[in-house]
């Protein structure tokens, strides 16, 4: 997917009870191969990325599309219908720490 400036980000929610790490794993490669799926017949949409919270039962995802209406497809499409969706999302992720900085004031 491109960086389109008419990309957006969208939330996802999905109540799962009976969560395990291997249910998580099978529901996200659904996803993302429906996501590729829908990308080829021409309406971009990338997952790109899952959250899952087991003590709560429920696991978010954000996709990168241009309309909710593609991340509900591809949902769909996933066997995965959201519970919940939110538009507008903006998310910082930090794959490396982040280097303290020094207090400039003098002592």
């Amino acid at each position: 997917m491109d960086t389109s400036a008419d990309v957006a980000y969208y939330l996802a929610e999905w109540y799962l009870p009976e969560m395990t790490a291997t249910s998580v794993d099978e529901m996200v490669a659904r996803l993302d191969a429906a996501a590729v799926a829908i990308s080829t017949e021409g309406s971009p949409v990338r997952l790109v990325v899952t959250l899952s919270v087991p003590t709560d039962e429920v696991m978010y995802g954000v996709f990168g599309a241009t309309s909710p209406d593609i991340v509900s497809r591809t949902c769909d499409q996933a066997g995965a219908p959201f519970q919940r969706i939110s538009g507008d999302v903006g998310a910082r992720i930090q794959l490396t720490p982040v280097p303290k900085v020094a207090d400039s004031a003098s002592v």
